[in-house]
């Protein structure tokens, strides 16, 4: 059944982390999650086979993607096998990955855990002044210098980082092959990097208001003293966009069933016929009310976002934002 495979699914985390020429750290990421795509199976089962030619971690690409992400970041999908817009990639050697235990130390004997480690800068990728980074994967199969080459791993877009030569970001990435782990379980934080203009009501007018007290994001929001107020912004206001803010950002549902439904959008998933639903994942373990149950859990992001984004943002967008 599709829950009991989804048990055993390979999930993964990543986490980034930006100094300047001077060694100083300018922010780090945290860790987020990212999505390991449809594509990787096939790999595995090619490396069970022995294919020639094939072979497991071999390239780690980054991308542009669309400047239009700026506004509202989308969720990649299973289906992907390509960056959008891949401008450079760095070869993995052997060095750059270690085994891991379940303490996160670094094991000399096989576990089911990887950890991938590289430092991406200006020089090492052959940019020519800074670069508005957007998206990663990992390549692997029969990937070669070419962009585009291979098998793609996983996939993450994140907030633009404008990469320059005097920048060096350090990526590190967890990589968990079964172990128990269920694919959406506890999930976090999927909205702290939406847009502030992303929250119902915030609109143009707020949104260039707190954009310009350094509010950009949802987890700005929530950082801001609520005791000082925002010029031009009503305080009862502040305190609604405030409000949604947080119960965006602490949105909690497993989605791992509903696997077959990651690519529609927030909106059709509410306004499309439980029935239908239920049907298209293609699970005896998904019945029309366990659908419904799912319908309201996401329902409550409907209170508080901005309808264009909720026809914007898809059910991948909430397991890897």
């Amino acid at each position: 059944m599709r829950e009991a495979a989804m048990k055993t699914a390979i999930i993964g985390r990543y986490r980034d982390v930006c100094h300047d020429a001077q060694g100083r750290k300018l922010w780090d990421s945290g860790w987020q999650n990212n999505l390991v795509v449809q594509s990787c199976y096939i790999l595995l089962a090619a490396l069970m086979k022995r294919e020639t030619g094939i072979s497991g971690i071999l390239y780690w690409a980054v991308g542009t993607g669309d400047p239009g992400w700026d506004r509202l970041m989308p969720g990649p999908v299973p289906a992907d096998t390509q960056l959008r817009n891949e401008i450079a990639r760095l070869p993995m050697d052997m060095s750059r990955i270690v085994y891991l235990d379940n303490e996160n130390a670094v094991s000399e004997s096989p576990t089911n855990r990887l950890e991938i480690r590289a430092s991406f800068n200006a020089d090492a990728l052959g940019f020519e002044g800074p670069q508005p980074l957007r998206e990663f994967g990992l390549f692997g199969g029969d990937a070669a210098d070419a962009a585009g080459s291979g098998i793609m791993i996983n996939y993450v877009i994140h907030p633009q980082i404008p990469l320059s030569a005097d920048m060096s970001l350090t990526r590190t990435l967890h990589l968990s092959f079964g172990g128990g782990a269920q694919l959406g379980d506890g999930m976090s934080g999927f909205a702290a990097r939406l847009p502030v203009i992303s929250i119902d009501g915030v609109g143009e007018q707020f949104s260039r208001v707190l954009n310009a007290a350094g509010v950009n994001t949802l987890d700005d929001l929530l950082q801001i003293d609520p005791l000082q107020p925002l010029e031009n912004i009503p305080a009862v206001k502040l305190r609604e966009f405030r409000a949604k803010a947080r119960i965006v950002t602490g949105f909690r549902a497993n989605l791992s069933p509903f696997s077959a439904l990651f690519e529609r959008s927030i909106s059709a998933l509410l306004q499309t016929n439980p029935e239908e639903l239920a049907a298209e994942t293609d699970s005896p373990t998904v019945t029309p009310e366990r659908v419904v149950r799912m319908q309201e859990a996401l329902a409550i992001l409907q209170v508080a976002l901005d309808d264009a984004v909720l026809q914007e943002i898809n059910m991948a967008g909430l397991l890897v934002a």
